[in-house]
């Protein structure tokens, strides 16, 4: 289907060859034989996350995490000593993006390095600040609750994912949060919040960026986790939130019809068809910039919305009516974008939807194949 629209010209299809290489994580088997070596590990940041004096500030035998990728082989890491030079630990546990480990005795403020079996090294671009143990205060604070809402969060969403807790103490407090990725353990983002007051209800939000980036982080499961910025972390079942960068646009029942290739006349069929009842409603898949809306013999009352943060432009078609929203104007993931219809040249209700690759629908890009695997991929756990 290629819809008209000012200045609409038709796109020019481009055939695109590539190979795709599969790389196994660990070692892999060179061609000619001997041993490729894995990634050289790469570091994003390292915090503390065990007898704490802050989320950069730790002591001798507090936990750290470093964080990054390629990290699975590390078998050393090294803190900055007191007396010049570096002191070499085994890590506690390792895992493709973590590496936790004990700080040693005699280690000083500076950036620690990690090293893998094959010399290659990665020093955290973020200093640990080593302090006396006395400078680290149990204090007397005990986190009450903490609770997670919405339990369900999506990038650029109508609600951002924040933590509601209370703790009792014996004076206002600043009080540290973590956001935890559930399974691998790792602390993906972690602020402090000022002068607490305790026995109060408190809330705070999450953006869902990574730090120190404009990109969402993975999709999963997380928690927050709330405690003293000097102390012990702790967490609550409640506490537990997934978050995701999509959200399915069909809300209600649902079934898939034809997908890209199906049998056209005079054209290739560009996205997938998802049959659903007339006028359920529809959402922004991925929130953005409203990029075109109007009304084609072929695709109907339809939007063309561009994807914040992806490059991509969304197009829904065949809508029961014309859509509220104006060209131009911001949407966010999961907002109401319009209903399931029949309009232009469709049989039965439903919607015909289109991912298209930068610079975008009908400006340059191509219409992704993808498009069926994504749909059903966000369908999961919307």
């Amino acid at each position: 289907m290629a819809p008209a629209r000012r200045g609409w010209r038709p796109a020019i299809p481009a055939a695109v060859v590539g190979a795709s290489l599969s790389v196994c994580a660990g070692l892999a088997f060179a061609a000619g034989g001997g041993i490729t070596p894995p990634d050289p590990p790469e570091v994003t940041d390292v915090v503390c996350i065990s007898t704490c004096g802050g989320v950069h500030k730790a002591t001798t035998d507090s936990k750290v995490q470093v964080s990054g990728r390629h990290l699975r082989h590390v078998s050393t890491v090294l803190f900055t000593a007191d007396q010049g030079g570096r002191i070499a630990v085994d890590p506690v546990a390792v895992t493709s993006q973590l590496v936790t480990a004990k700080v040693p005795e005699g280690a000083a403020t500076g950036r620690p390095k990690v090293t893998d079996s094959y010399d290659n090294s990665a020093r955290s671009p973020t200093a640990l600040k080593i302090v006396e143990p006395d400078q680290i205060q149990s204090g007397s604070f005990k986190l009450r609750d903490a609770s997670a809402k919405p339990r369900r969060t999506y990038y650029y969403g109508q609600r951002k994912p924040r933590v509601s807790y209370m703790f009792t103490n014996s004076e206002p407090t600043k009080v540290r949060i973590d956001v935890v990725k559930r399974g691998s353990g790792t602390v993906v983002d972690s602020w402090v919040e000022q002068a607490q007051e305790p026995n109060t209800r408190q809330t705070a939000k999450w953006n869902g960026i990574r730090p120190g980036t404009k990109k969402p982080v993975p999709n999963g499961r997380y928690k927050f986790r709330v405690g003293p910025q000097s102390g012990s972390m702790e967490s609550t079942t409640d506490a537990r939130f997934e978050y995701h960068r999509f959200k399915f646009p069909i809300r209600g029942g649902h079934t898939y019809g034809d997908g890209i290739g199906a049998a056209r006349s005079g054209h290739t069929h560009q996205g997938q068809d998802i049959f659903a009842r007339c006028g359920a409603p529809l959402v922004a898949a991925r929130g953005g910039r409203v990029q075109w809306k109007a009304y084609h013999a072929s695709a109907g009352y339809y939007l063309v919305i561009d994807g914040r943060g992806t490059g991509h432009d969304y197009a829904y078609m065949h809508l029961k009516k014309r859509s509220r929203l104006h060209e131009g104007e911001r949407v966010r993931t999961g907002q109401r974008i319009g209903q399931v219809g029949e309009s232009g040249n469709a049989t039965g209700c439903h919607l015909h939807m289109e991912e298209w690759t930068a610079p975008g629908w009908y400006e340059g890009g191509h219409f992704m194949r993808a498009i069926t695997k994504h749909l059903k991929k966000w369908d999961r756990w919307s």
